[in-house]
C-alpha cells in the first residue's frame, strides 16, 4: 500500500504544472477564437476585425475598453477561417483592404500581413495593439503621457517637468525591426522580419510613432504615415509582420515567414520570386555609413555597404532608382 501511494505521489509530480487547450480555431456568437496550443489564445469580433481579447499564459493583455486593429478599426469586414495542418489563419476583407491573422501550432507568435488597394480613408495605414497597461506598464519613457498635461495640440505633454509624446518613441526604419512593451513576466514585441518595410513609403530614414503609454499601452506599426509623408502612399502587400508574445526579453528580429508561400495569403511573393543586387561604391569620404537604396513606385529596399561594396535584399522584379546615401545625405 505503501508503495502504491509513493507510485502515486511521484506520478503526480511528474505531471506538466500546465495544460494548455487544444490548437485552432473555433467560432461561436460572432467571435473567432485562436489557440495556439501553447499558452496564446486571441479573440477576433468577426463582424469587425477587432481583436478584442489577448491572453498569453493565463495573463489578459488586450485592453477592455479600445481594441486591436488595422487603421482606426475596419468597420465592417467579411471574415473567413481555415485550419491547415499546423497553421491557423483568419482572413478579414473590405472592399479596398485584406487582414490576415496566422496562428502557428506551438508557437506564441501572431503573425500578420496587410494587403490594400487603396489608402485608408483615415490617411494613414497602421497597426495598432491596444494593451492593457496593468499587465504591461513599460513603454518608452518619453512617450508616456498618462497624467500629464497637453501642452502642443493633443500628442505633447507636460509630465514630472518633461515633456512627452508619442512621436518620442520612433526610431528610423533602417534601424526598427523589433520594438515592444512589457510587464512583470510578460513582452509584447512588434517584430518587422525580412523586407516587412517594402511597400511602406518614405525611405529607410522614416520613422513614425512605435508607442504611446495612456490609460491603455498603446503598440505601433505605421507603414503609411500621415503624419511626415513624404513621397506617395504606395499599396499592396505590407508584411508579413508579427506580434511576438514571452516573458519580457527582446526576441530575434529574424521570424521565418516563408509559410506564408503555402497559404494562400493575398500579395505574398516569396524568395523563389525575388532576386538580388551586387554592387560598389566608390569616392565615399570615409568614416560615413552608406546607405544603398532602391525605390520604385510600388518597392522599396535598402541595405547597408559594407566596405566599397554591397547587396540588396531579396526584391521583386521590377525597375528600381538607386541612391546612394552618406549619413542620410543622399
Amino acid at each position: 500500500m505503501r508503495k502504491s501511494l509513493l507510485q502515486l505521489a511521484l506520478g503526480l509530480l511528474a505531471l506538466p504544472s500546465t495544460v494548455f487547450a487544444a490548437f485552432g480555431i473555433t467560432s461561436s456568437s460572432g467571435v473567432v477564437t485562436v489557440d495556439s496550443g501553447a499558452g496564446l489564445v486571441i479573440k477576433i469580433n468577426s463582424s469587425n476585425g477587432d481583436i478584442t481579447s489577448i491572453v498569453y499564459s493565463s495573463k489578459q493583455l488586450q485592453d477592455s475598453s479600445k481594441f486591436t486593429h488595422i487603421s482606426s478599426g475596419l468597420g465592417s469586414v467579411t471574415t473567413t477561417t481555415s485550419v491547415s495542418g499546423n497553421y491557423a489563419k483568419v482572413t478579414l476583407k473590405t472592399s479596398t483592404l485584406t487582414q490576415t491573422y496566422v496562428v502557428v501550432n506551438g508557437q506564441n507568435n501572431l503573425y500578420i500581413s496587410t494587403y490594400t488597394t487603396a489608402e485608408p480613408s483615415v490617411g494613414e495605414l497602421r497597426f495598432i495593439a491596444r494593451l492593457s497597461k496593468s499587465a504591461l506598464p513599460n513603454g518608452v519613457t518619453a512617450a508616456e503621457v498618462n497624467g500629464g498635461t497637453a501642452i502642443e495640440g493633443s500628442d505633447v505633454f507636460l509630465l514630472n517637468g518633461q515633456t512627452r509624446s508619442k512621436f518620442y518613441s520612433s526610431k528610423r526604419f533602417i534601424e526598427d525591426q523589433v520594438h515592444g512593451v512589457t510587464g512583470s513576466g510578460v513582452g509584447v514585441w512588434m517584430v518587422l522580419p525580412g523586407t516587412a518595410y517594402e511597400t511602406s513609403s518614405g525611405g529607410p530614414f522614416m520613422r513614425d510613432i512605435n508607442n504611446q503609454g495612456s490609460s491603455q499601452q498603446e503598440l505601433y506599426w505605421y507603414m503609411n504615415s500621415g503624419h511626415e509623408q513624404t513621397e506617395s502612399f504606395r499599396t499592396g502587400f505590407f508584411g508579413p509582420y508579427a506580434l511576438v508574445f514571452n516573458s519580457g526579453s527582446t526576441p530575434s528580429a529574424s521570424l521565418d515567414t516563408s509559410f506564408f508561400g503555402s497559404l494562400g495569403v493575398t500579395g505574398y511573393v516569396g524568395s523563389s520570386s525575388r532576386g538580388k543586387v551586387t554592387g560598389s561604391i566608390s569616392n565615399v569620404q570615409s568614416g560615413y555609413t552608406v546607405v544603398v537604396g532602391f525605390k520604385n513606385s510600388a518597392q522599396q529596399y535598402w541595405t547597408t555597404a559594407s566596405g566599397s561594396s554591397y547587396t540588396s535584399p531579396l526584391m521583386k522584379p521590377g525597375t528600381y532608382t538607386v541612391t546612394l546615401f552618406k549619413g542620410e545625405l543622399e
